[in-house]
């Protein structure tokens, strides 16, 4: 019996029944497989590691190489049937990545029959799964026969939270990414900071603007859309019939909404920008509010924030939202206007702004 990894749960065999008691224990330990003579016992949880990064970064691995190394794997004769179930759900993964679902759907096939508590198996099920819903449902019922949990717990995070139920997503995210290897972190990473930043909401983001609520920029027509889906603040310019976001884009673009008036709607926003953008929508077309920061300046000759200058088209829009209290000045002293504008920022500047007056 050879040793896999630090990542799978006990997996019980048909010669050591048992070991299927302790599948059920609440600690996860390492799997020993029955693997034929001359297989490297680390391999497998190597080709996991290695398609769980290229999962979370697309074109980080070869996946071609990955499904040709499991098919040899899988044609081996071994007495083992979890180790052929992992196998296979392994080859069901590589297959997702590479856009083969039915090939991917007929792997699982053959996985399950090879031995029903393969945890692997049970994502890639959940990842075939056709909805959300459906996901974290084939997630629920695996959690009660699949060895380990972890794998699955981290996955009903990300079920979870495109559900919009941020807190369990956290319980869920917390109680699994510990005990799993960085590719989990790595993967799931992202989404755990996104429930952590929403965790206080009200209520969660439609599922238009969770698109956005990411540590990347967020695109111009990003804050559009975000602004539409999650205030009233669009209702002035639409009045509250839902518009397309590229439409409304362009007509806040034309109504000075933004810095740049050609500016691409897929731009990243810069602080500037969330800045402007956010400016506009608090002032309601108050023209002596959006520029009373030049008036109060115009006669002492500069600005009081060093890299916003006097004069410059976000003057007024940069020292409002911090005087305000939406946005904040980055070392007390700067504003770093030419900073990115990530989606989970803008989404609390967004809130802030929509609550004030």
């Amino acid at each position: 019996m050879k040793r896999l990894s630090r990542f799978a749960a006990v997996v019980a065999t048909a010669v050591a029944a048992g070991m299927a008691a302790a599948s059920c224990a609440s600690i996860q330990r390492d799997v020993y497989y029955d693997s034929p003579a001359g297989e490297d016992p680390a391999e497998l949880a190597e080709l996991e590691s290695s398609l769980v990064r290229s999962r979370a970064v697309p074109g980080a691995g070869n996946l071609a190489a990955a499904r040709a190394r499991l098919a040899e794997l899988a044609s081996a004769p071994s007495s083992d049937s979890a180790r052929s179930a992992r196998i296979l759900a392994l080859s069901a993964e590589a297959a997702i990545q590479s856009g083969d679902r039915n090939a991917a759907a007929r792997l699982l096939a053959a996985s399950k029959a090879a031995y029903r508590g393969d945890e692997v198996a049970a994502v890639v099920e959940s990842r075939l799964a056709p909805t959300q819903a459906e996901r974290l449902a084939v997630l629920d019922r695996s959690a009660a026969v699949a060895d380990g949990g972890y794998r699955v717990g981290a996955e009903r995070g990300s079920a979870l939270l495109a559900l919009g139920r941020i807190r369990e997503a956290i319980v869920a995210f917390d109680a699994a990414l510990p005990r799993l290897g960085e590719e989990y972190a790595l993967l799931f990473g992202d989404e755990r900071e996104r429930a952590w930043s929403l965790r206080d909401a009200e209520s969660a983001p439609s599922a238009d603007a969770s698109a956005y609520l990411t540590r990347v920029p967020i695109t111009l027509l990003g804050m559009a859309a975000v602004a539409q889906s999650e205030t009233t603040a669009m209702d002035r310019v639409t009045g509250g019939a839902p518009w397309a976001a590229g439409v409304l884009f362009e007509r806040l673009k034309a109504a000075g909404w933004y810095i740049d008036s050609g500016a691409d709607a897929k731009s990243p926003a810069t602080r500037k920008d969330a800045a402007m953008f956010l400016w506009t929508m608090m002032c309601r077309g108050d023209r002596a509010m959006a520029a009373r920061y030049t008036a109060r300046y115009a006669s002492r000759g500069r600005s009081p924030v060093p890299d916003v200058p006097l004069g410059s088209p976000y003057f007024d829009a940069a020292l409002g939202v911090v005087e305000e209290g939406v946005m904040a000045l980055v070392d007390g002293s700067a504003f770093d206007p030419d900073g990115p504008a990530s989606g989970l920022d803008f989404y609390g500047w967004l809130l802030a702004a929509a609550a004030w007056r």
